[in-house]
């Protein structure tokens, strides 16, 4: 522990905190307040009227410490969530877009009109023509080259007369390697004026196996930077991302003028540090990429900086109040959002509370007994209620401040990985629709599919789309089909008895109409036989004939969606320290009608109706959170409606289809009766507005449950916590039992009981005992929820309850006239005398039981 202006903190947060705005507000705040009270305690303490009050100074110090460093802890804890979220979002996001592009590289040196040109070069204009169909559709890459072994260029992309050979190490490792691609970043001569490049390449091999060259694919790895970054990007966020390489060396920033490109990092990973950089002082988290299907890429990790001068910047808003009560109730009596310690704060605030109010009654009260009655220390009393309020004030906006920094955490949690369990799905769909298109354009496919039946047709287009299929795991078949819808060839030999069959889909026609080489069609999420009856996506374009005069068919890919989605979700659910998911968080995806796609959790089936807010089915942009009731848990749940990758779903695209991401985080059981503990009232005296000339009674009133209740303050000596109560065998309902104070049992009067009344399960705990001063000078105590104020009462304004009411019970003397000051309820006066008679006869007959 160390010491912060005062205040123990602990060693974990003390160079932090003069940069948490929020939290030196209620230090400065609360400090000020204890000064002023220990100044009125002291003049209390000289006059004798407040001897009890200053039992709680070191209570309520503890507690200032205890919530500031909480407060503190939670600030940090959420920054450090979403710093740790950023930065493995960064990684693991451009780690799953290279994933498929090892798999295009493998795939396209295979192409037979690159192995054909390669073998022999010549006019590279209709190969460059193929480079442009390619890139028009896989659109992540800015050049496409062949080379040969030597590094001279053969065809390419977007030629540059300054570059015709190049020596670059990666074309002699791409020809002779025995992995299945070569992924290199750095300068290469393909690009003088770049820095770096990404690239990826392999030999193109006759079907001999001759090495006949190298294909190189260059990833547009700025571009997809920027657009990882533009996507978790927030309005008004001092921080920077970055993506570090194995050296630690920064290859690309949100923020080039904060951190620039080249900069020298040295950094740890899975924490969080301090770090110092350009004369700035950052918090820092980077983040080793989770892998892909055992692709872990080049060693690369993501990063995100925070400034520590804004890291906290953080406005004291009420966002809880948006938030039905019985739900945060439910959040705050257990579940995962909260501690035991954090549960703590709010009930240790109530009883020092309870404790300070229960001393200024007993002082108010005493005053009130004395015929020596000071008027200086009635006023010295309610100057400490008021402080002991304004403390209660500041106690309970920054308590409610740690609840929201906590609720407000995992809710911005679930948006989070809702967004990328969306960003997930968009992505990898941007690769279907590519893959139907581009695979459309194989030439063995187009000029089998343009010929005459024969026997070695089916055999010849099964080879292919069987060796493409092997490739793309992603895929559960690849038909081809005629212009009549028949089934020429299935990639998948359990659907052999599919061959020749006409396909009865509304797909078909859609498919063999489309314009050009760039159009795709995309099935309805259905119930499909390719699929064995189950829910999925077709992805289809239209085969032409390798002179593009017809249209001679069309390929239809199914996408393997059950394990495909299953995957996504369950990488973006939240996850505990140990990397296991939450446990009972899920994630679903929804069509436009709130009808599941596909979900983590068995137990939510595709094609079930989800019934969901409507708010989170149609999400505005950029998301949002909330808490609602799931089968009788309390859940934090954010949404993110779909909005395309690229050009998927996007620009001239026409292609729309409104999905949904929710992620779903279990905060506690609901419970519908749980509410939040009301504090207590204000307990200082009324001023009275009462003639000087009118005989007036004061008054120390109470509350049972919604009852105002009170008794003369000669009646009283004071009030004490119920602590220690023993029961009484065999005793009626209205005894409660009793308890030792001043060395003396106490007999405790139980009014819930006398009065027919209910004992609220919140405030069992909770109870305060007035000691009441019985006939013949035996004391009673008797059980309240909660002090009132001390008040004067003309005595006109008293009138006995016999002439008002017939049968009332007899523990009820009278009633006062006068409202309260809410005017909710009249206050009513008991009876010493019925309370002394009824427990006489109980404690006579009813031994004291342990």
């Amino acid at each position: 522990m160390a010491r912060y202006k005062g205040i123990e903190v602990k060693d974990g947060v003390r160079q932090l905190l003069p940069h948490m705005p929020l939290i030196e507000e209620y230090r400065e705040v609360l400090q000020s307040l204890q000064a002023v009270w220990d100044n009125l305690n002291l003049l209390g303490q000289m006059s004798g009227t407040t001897a009890e009050i200053g039992q709680t100074r070191e209570a309520f110090a503890s507690l200032t410490s205890e919530l500031l460093n909480n407060l503190a802890e939670q600030t940090l804890a959420k920054r450090e969530q979403e710093m740790k979220a950023k930065s493995q979002v960064v990684i693991d996001i451009l780690i799953r877009n290279l994933f498929e592009r090892t798999a295009d590289i493998g795939f396209l040196t295979t192409d037979d009109a690159i192995r054909r040109f390669a073998a022999e070069p010549g006019e590279p204009r209709a190969l460059q023509q193929r480079f442009q169909e390619y890139v028009r559709k896989y659109s992540v890459y800015e050049d496409v080259v062949l080379l040969d072994c030597n590094g001279n260029i053969l065809a390419r992309l977007v030629p540059d007369a300054r570059v015709l050979a190049i020596g670059d190490g990666w074309v002699r490792q791409a020809a002779a390697t025995t992995a299945t691609y070569v992924e290199v970043y750095g300068h290469s001569g393909l690009f003088p004026d770049q820095p770096r490049s990404l690239i990826y390449a392999y030999r193109v091999s006759s079907a001999q196996g001759e090495t006949l060259g190298v294909l190189a694919l260059c990833f547009r790895f700025a571009d997809e930077m920027t657009r990882i970054f533009r996507g978790l990007a927030q309005a008004d966020d001092p921080g920077v991302m970055a993506l570090l390489d194995a050296g630690g060396q920064v290859i690309a920033s949100s923020d080039p003028w904060q951190v620039p490109v080249g900069a020298e990092l040295q950094l740890a990973s899975g924490r969080l540090q301090r770090l110092r950089f350009a004369g700035r002082s950052y918090l820092a988290f980077a983040s080793d990429t989770k892998g892909y299907q055992g692709y872990l890429g080049p060693g690369w990790r993501g990063l995100v900086m925070m400034p520590v001068d804004q890291a906290f910047d953080m406005h004291d808003d009420d966002q809880l109040a948006a938030i039905e009560p019985s739900l945060l109730a439910s959040v705050m009596s257990g579940g995962r959002a909260f501690s035991a310690t954090l549960r703590a704060i709010p009930q240790q605030a109530e009883a020092i509370q309870r404790d300070l109010s229960r001393a200024v009654w007993n002082g108010t009260v005493r005053q009130g007994a004395t015929s020596a009655s000071s008027i200086f220390s009635k006023i010295l009393l309610r100057e400490i209620s008021r402080v002991g309020m304004s403390m209660r004030e500041v106690f309970s906006r920054s308590i409610g401040n740690l609840q929201t920094t906590v609720l407000s955490s995992l809710l911005a949690d679930s948006q989070f990985f809702a967004a990328l369990a969306v960003d997930i799905m968009d992505r990898n769909l941007y690769e279907r629709a590519n893959d139907c298109r581009w695979w459309a354009l194989d030439s063995t496919i187009r000029r089998l599919m343009a010929t005459a039946d024969d026997n070695g047709r089916q055999a010849g287009l099964e080879k292919v789309i069987g060796y493409i299929n092997s490739l793309y795991t992603v895929y559960d078949d690849i038909l081809l089909f005629d212009t009549t819808g028949k089934v020429i060839a299935a990639a998948n030999p359990e659907h052999a008895k599919l061959v020749g069959q006409p396909l009865d889909e509304p797909w078909v026609d859609e498919c063999l109409a489309l314009a050009s080489s760039q159009s795709y069609a995309v099935s309805r999420f259905a119930g499909s036989p390719l699929y064995a009856a189950r829910p999925t996506y077709v992805y289809l374009a239209a085969l032409r004939a390798p002179d593009d005069a017809r249209v001679v068919g069309g390929i239809a890919i199914v996408f393997d969606s059950a394990p495909q989605f299953a995957a996504m979700l369950y990488d973006a659910l939240p996850r505990e320290a140990s990397g296991e998911p939450v446990a009972g968080s899920f994630a679903v995806f929804l069509d436009a009608e709130g009808k599941i796609i596909a979900a983590s959790d068995p137990a939510y089936r595709p094609g079930q109706q989800l019934e969901i807010p409507p708010d989170l089915l149609k999400p505005p942009a950029g998301g949002c959170s909330r808490l609602i009731v799931v089968n009788g848990q309390v859940m934090a749940v954010g949404a993110r409606l779909s909005t395309g990758y690229r050009e998927y779903k996007g620009g001239d695209d026409t292609y729309r289809n409104e999905v949904t991401a929710l992620v779903f985080i279990p905060l506690g059981v609901y419970d519908a009766q749980a509410s939040l503990a009301k504090p207590s009232g204000d307990v200082a005296s009324r001023r009275s507005s009462i003639a000087a000339d009118v005989p007036v009674s004061e008054i120390a009133t109470f509350h049972l449950g919604d009852h105002w209740l009170g008794l003369p303050v000669t009646a009283i000596e004071e009030a004490i916590e119920l602590s220690g109560a023993a029961c009484l065998a065999n005793a009626p309902k209205q005894v409660y039992g009793a308890l030792l104070h001043r060395n003396e049992a106490l007999p405790i009067y139980n009014l819930d009981a006398a009065l027919g009344l209910a004992v609220p399960a919140e405030t069992a705990g909770s109870r305060q005992v007035v000691v009441v001063r019985g006939e013949n000078g035996v004391n009673f105590g008797i059980l309240v929820d909660r002090l009132g104020e001390i008040m004067e009462a003309a005595v006109s304004d008293i009138d006995d309850l016999s002439n008002i009411y017939v049968g009332v019970a007899s523990v009820l003397a009278s009633v006062v006239k006068t409202p309260a000051k809410d005017g909710s309820s009249m206050l009513v006066l008991l009876s010493v005398a019925s309370m002394s008679q009824h427990l006489r006869g109980s404690l006579s007959a009813a031994p004291l039981a342990a």
